[in-house]
């Protein structure tokens, strides 16, 4: 392990107690276990306020005409619907096959069997809904899946995390293997995930999010240009308050060969960042507004000194 990854005492106490979580949760009944998320969840958001107030910072800017109490709603809702998410993570070693057969639907068969008909897909979902549970949906519904990942800091739980996504069969490429991998899952008409919703920096391609220029990861846009594939945006729509979701698959995005590269880039962000949006539009309490989307482009000015700042605040987690 490089000095980044040199593991402390902290690192040991946080993977015990992610094992020893991840093992009761593993005890409790699917409803009991999403009931439990969903109080924790409101824990977070009512009691503690974490982050509470860079979402309602957030959600103003997203809808602007709605109020504070219904801001309020979506927020809480968001924290709740997290919180089931996060329990459902930890039960996910039990979730085969005959799970995704009973709890996710297709909304459109039609583009499940057109995506199958690609020899080769990039798909992008956001941090939307289950997110980790979308990876098995899609390892399932359409067999050959990778997912490109992040790196946690803590190299053992990014070591059992990784267990656990794998354990279905998801071929798993972080940011150095990304190229070779991503190479070899098209050749063999093959499909990489990942999540492309969060600010990518001074590197990423800048593209209009909820009407505000936003800085999106431009990896995406950059594969689809150089080997022609389509991107196809994607996510899991929990259905209610219990284990049923139903998979949306949108309208395959192809790049523009009349275009510079740079101009295709920022063209294909576009149309799958927009498809994305409509998603979170029509479901905004299942999206997770606890990240900084605008931070790059400067479109918070002074509206963190605004906000209420009544709650205890995490540490943020930018992926």
């Amino acid at each position: 392990m490089g000095a980044e990854r040199k593991l402390t005492l902290l690192h040991r106490i946080e993977y015990a107690l992610t094992r020893t979580i991840i093992f009761f949760a593993g005890l409790l009944p699917l409803r009991c276990a999403l009931a439990l998320g969903a109080c924790l969840g409101w824990t977070a958001w009512s009691i503690l306020g974490i982050r509470k107030k860079i979402v309602i910072m957030n959600l103003r800017l997203a809808f602007p005409d709605r109020s504070q109490r219904e801001l309020d709603r979506i927020g809480l809702h968001s924290y709740m619907n997290s919180g089931r998410f996060m329990l459902e993570f930890a039960r996910q070693n039990r979730m085969g096959e005959n799970y995704i057969t009973k709890h996710v639907t297709v909304e459109d068969p039609e583009a499940l069997d057109a995506l199958k008909a690609l020899s080769g897909a990039i798909i992008i979902t956001g941090h939307f809904g289950n997110w980790e549970l979308f990876g098995v949906a899609c390892r399932y519904k359409l067999g050959d899946v990778a997912f490109l990942v992040g790196r946690q800091s803590n190299g053992l739980v990014d070591a059992y995390i990784n267990r656990m996504r794998s354990i279905h069969g998801i071929e798993l490429y972080n940011r150095r293997s990304a190229v070779k991998g991503v190479l070899k899952s098209m050749r063999r008409g093959g499909y990489v995930c990942w999540l492309s919703d969060q600010d990518a920096g001074d590197s990423g391609v800048v593209i209009d999010f909820f009407g505000y220029p936003a800085s999106t990861p431009r990896g995406a846009a950059a594969f689809s240009v150089k080997l022609g594939v389509p991107v196809v945006p994607a996510v899991l729509v929990r259905e209610g308050k219990g284990p049923d979701h139903r998979l949306v698959i949108g309208k395959p995005v192809y790049p523009d060969r009349n275009l510079s590269p740079e101009e295709a880039e920022k063209e294909v962000t576009q149309k799958y960042t927009t498809q994305l949006e409509q998603v979170i539009i029509r479901n905004p309490e299942l999206y997770w507004w606890a990240h900084r989307r605008w931070k790059t482009t400067g479109m918070y000015g002074n509206r963190e000194r605004e906000a209420p700042v009544n709650n205890l605040e995490g540490k943020e987690n930018e992926e």
